[in-house]
Parts: structure tokens; C-alpha cells; sequence
């Protein structure tokens, strides 16, 4: 692992600092599903006025998401834009059913299973265009293990279907009779 010299370890931290509850070690281990609750509520920001909650992405190791620090912090804001003219679109009427086929086969419920790609609007007015998306809506309930686990198939589906570098996102949604 890279040395950085100007960064503070965990254990230099703890070497100063008492912990208030349970002791923290610099090996201890997270799950590859647990998101803080930062992330949770405002992964995505912007994409409506009242933005669904995270319940776990596939590229959470991958790609952190970081919290802002300082009291004058951006809160970057995303759009959802479709996912025309990728790999995905050929193979959606093979892999669309097969990706139904593992929650139904894992007993995990769901509103909706979508397709996207997400821009990020950053700062300065530069805007990033993410990967390829399988979008999973599910009840609030749903526990993310389950979601990495569905999503580890899923993955694996696309992948052999020639889509590369996609990402599996479940966000909370429920449907709701009108």
C-alpha cells in the first residue's frame, strides 16, 4: 500500500484520541455492503425533488463516495440519462428476464427494475457520465446483504452477455395505488 506522509492513520488517531464506546482497530472490518447514512440519503440528490434512499451499490468499494468536509461544502446533484447506444441495449430482452429470474430465485421483492446511466454535476460545472446502471427499486426493508448477494449474479449476467463495467444500484421504492 502507497505511504502518504501528509495523512493521519487510525491508529495515530488512536493514539491520541479515547474511544467513546467500543474500541476501534485499524483492521476492523466492514462489510461490502454497509453504507453510512450520508450516503444513503444523498446519493441521489438531484434526480427529483424528493430523491429515493440508497440501499446499496455494487461499487461501493470501487468507488467512495465522499463526504464533504467544511461548513461551505458542494453537494454535487445528478441526472438520470438513458442508456442508448450501449452494450446493455442488444441483450436488455435476454438479460432483463434472467436479472428477474435471481430475485425471484432469492425470494427478493421489487418494485422495478430499470436501466441508466447517471450524470454527476460537479463543482466547477464538469459533469461526469457514469456507467451503465441496473436500477433495483425495493421495499425500505430490504436488507442490503441480500442486495449485494442478488447483485454479485447480476453481475455475472451481464458480464457473459458482453456488458462490461456496469453497476447494480437498489434505491428504496414502493408502489403505491392511486
Amino acid at each position: 500500500m502507497e505511504e502518504h506522509p501528509n495523512l493521519t492513520t487510525l491508529t495515530d488517531l488512536n493514539d491520541h484520541y479515547k474511544p467513546l464506546s467500543s474500541p476501534v482497530s485499524p483492521t476492523t472490518a466492514v462489510a461490502p455492503y454497509d453504507l453510512s447514512d450520508w450516503e444513503r440519503t444523498t446519493y441521489y440528490h438531484g434526480i427529483s425533488r424528493d430523491p429515493p434512499k440508497l440501499i446499496y451499490r455494487s461499487d461501493l468499494l470501487d468507488n467512495p463516495f465522499p463526504k464533504p468536509v467544511g461548513s461551505h461544502h458542494h453537494l454535487p446533484t445528478k441526472s438520470i440519462h438513458g442508456v442508448f447506444g450501449t452494450p446493455l441495449n442488444p441483450v436488455w430482452h435476454t438479460v432483463g428476464p434472467q436479472i428477474c429470474g435471481v430475485l425471484k430465485a432469492r425470494n427478493i421483492r421489487f418494485s422495478s427494475i430499470d436501466t441508466a446511466r447517471f450524470v454527476t454535476h460537479g463543482e466547477d460545472n464538469k459533469d461526469s457520465l457514469g456507467p451503465i446502471v441496473i436500477w433495483i427499486s425495493a421495499p425500505p426493508n430490504t436488507a442490503a446483504k441480500d442486495a449485494h448477494d442478488a447483485s454479485q449474479d447480476i453481475l455475472a449476467i451481464l458480464e457473459s452477455n458482453g456488458v462490461k463495467g456496469a453497476v447494480v444500484e437498489w434505491c428504496e421504492g414502493v408502489v403505491v395505488r392511486l
